[in-house]
């Protein structure tokens, strides 16, 4: 028997909200179709990405949940690879939450969300080093999703009322290991004025999609802790906003750990204006570039 699942592309953090929210959108999705087989192992059968389960993450997902269930079986694991790698886009969530929603459904396990989000999350470890729950959870949830807590994982989704649309600015670049190198420049200490000043902005910014205020999302979305330690990486980014706000955008923050900038858009943006202004920004760094428009995957 094969079971297929898919997950979406997200970008996490939105702003202010590093390592606790993310986004799911349809702009990429991943398949992953599991099967098992008779020779007791994980196989692996992708085109780009690693065929060693333990630095795969959907086979590293599944190790563990194997060992925790104490399942035995072969597996084998197509991944149909539809995220773009290294551009902030959750790939590696994907492919580990469509291979975690297979398996439950195959061995009906009977796991629940933050169940499969818990599991989910250990194939980031094969990704970047650490495992964390945001871009996982929208591949299970869909939708906005809030962690609430790691140990154990607690995920809420949240029932936004203002829904905007998408623009992903994709700058073509490749950093290699850029999520871990973008991890490791976090500061590890902040200035008790700056959480406070960072708190302000999350709980605005959630008040706006909560209640619909887009005021409230503009405001509420900046981040200068996470984003400002990172502008190295992108120095790009704080003119695309800029400009993007200037436009009349509702917002926009890095996806991720990046590149990619993700825009909230609405009927009362000049999106024109931003492909062009875009076009006129990282045409000045030298950085080829796509748009993709897209739309919140509410569930799935």
């Amino acid at each position: 028997m094969k079971i297929k699942e898919l997950s979406y592309s997200s970008s996490a953090n939105l702003g202010p909200g590093y390592d606790i929210l993310s986004l799911s959108h349809r702009a990429f999705k991943d398949e992953v179709e599991i099967e098992e087989n008779n020779t007791g192992k994980i196989r692996i059968f992708s085109d780009n990405t690693p065929e060693d389960p333990m630095k795969n993450t959907a086979g590293l997902s599944l190790i563990q949940l194997m060992k925790d269930r104490k399942i035995k079986s072969g597996i084998d694991i197509t991944i149909n690879k539809g995220v773009p790698v290294g551009l902030g886009l959750g790939s590696s969530g994907a492919s580990s939450s469509a291979a975690v929603k297979a398996f439950n459904k195959m061995f009906d396990l009977n796991l629940t969300n933050d169940e499969m989000v818990y599991y989910s999350m250990y194939g980031e470890i094969a990704a970047c080093g650490s495992a964390h729950p945001d871009n996982v959870s929208s591949g299970i949830y869909g939708g906005m999703t809030l962690i609430t807590s790691t140990e154990p994982v607690r995920v809420r989704k949240i029932d936004i009322k203002y829904k905007p649309h998408l623009m992903l600015v994709i700058p073509d670049i490749k950093i290699e290991e850029k999520t871990k190198l973008a991890r490791s420049m976090v500061p590890k200490n902040i200035d008790i004025k700056d959480m406070v000043r960072q708190t302000s902005r999350l709980s605005l910014m959630l008040l706006g999609f909560l209640n619909g205020e887009r005021q409230a999302i503009r405001d509420g979305m900046n981040d200068e802790i996470v984003e400002k330690s990172r502008n190295g990486l992108f120095p790009f980014y704080g003119e695309i906003k800029s400009m993007a706000i200037d436009e009349n955008a509702v917002s926009a923050c890095i996806s991720g750990a990046g590149p990619t900038i993700l825009i909230f858009t609405d009927e009362r943006t000049n999106k024109n204006g931003i492909i062009s202004g875009t076009d006129e920004i990282l045409g000045k760094y030298g950085l080829n570039y796509k748009i993709v428009e897209t739309e919140i995957v509410e569930g799935y």
